[in-house]
């Protein structure tokens, strides 16, 4: 009798484990194929080049930000926050490397956007891509590739252009997190004879 009432506890247990097993695998299917949620996804590390889009030169000194944002589904659908951001500014021949995420499991942080800015040049940004769709041209043709290494060439802008453009910040994240982007806009609004756009983060 104790054997059998034994044998009946293990089998419920049993049978919730399963129960409990399969709907947690049903929404992480869920949440994959609705876009919420990758399995497995390695990010990074981001390679490029900023060159001049006249002449090839190197553009030394650019802000190159990488932002990444957490998708979380709703009912109006999926909504990002913000998760992270990573700046560098590219070397003497123009390059610059992002490490990225590294290895993501089960998670739901989307591919990174990626901005890109030199006083006295356009603003660049890859908004919310994935880096590997730049590599199809999506959307943006007239960036090459040396092996893993984007050539992204920016193009000098005249006084003029520069004074009818519009510029500000990445996005609504802590300013700590983009002092490079911050200073070299700063740096665009003295050059045009205009007083610092933000107050330089410590």
């Amino acid at each position: 009798m104790i054997l059998h009432r034994v044998g009946r506890g293990l089998l419920l247990l049993l049978l919730c484990v399963l129960l409990l097993s399969g709907l947690v695998l049903g929404l992480v299917g869920c949440l994959y194929y609705i876009g919420c949620l990758q399995p497995v996804r390695y990010e990074g590390p981001y390679r490029g080049k900023v060159v001049d889009a006249d002449t090839g030169a190197p553009i030394a000194g650019a802000a190159v930000l990488g932002v990444w944002y957490r998708e979380y589904l709703t009912v109006a659908g999926g909504v990002g926050r913000y998760y992270d951001a990573r700046e560098v500014l590219t070397d003497a021949n123009g390059d610059f490397t992002i490490q990225g995420q590294g290895l993501l499991l089960l998670s739901n942080v989307i591919p990174g956007s990626t901005v890109i800015f030199k006083a006295g040049y356009e603003y660049f940004e890859f908004s919310s891509l994935a880096w590997e769709d730049l590599k199809e041209g999506r959307p943006h043709a007239e960036i090459r590739w040396e092996g893993k290494k984007a050539l992204i060439p920016l193009k000098k802008l005249t006084l003029e252009e520069r004074k009818k453009r519009l510029i500000g910040l990445a996005g609504s994240f802590p300013q700590k997190k983009q002092k490079l982007l911050i200073r070299e806009l700063n740096k665009e609004s003295i050059e045009l004879g205009h007083r610092n756009l933000y107050e330089e983060p410590e």
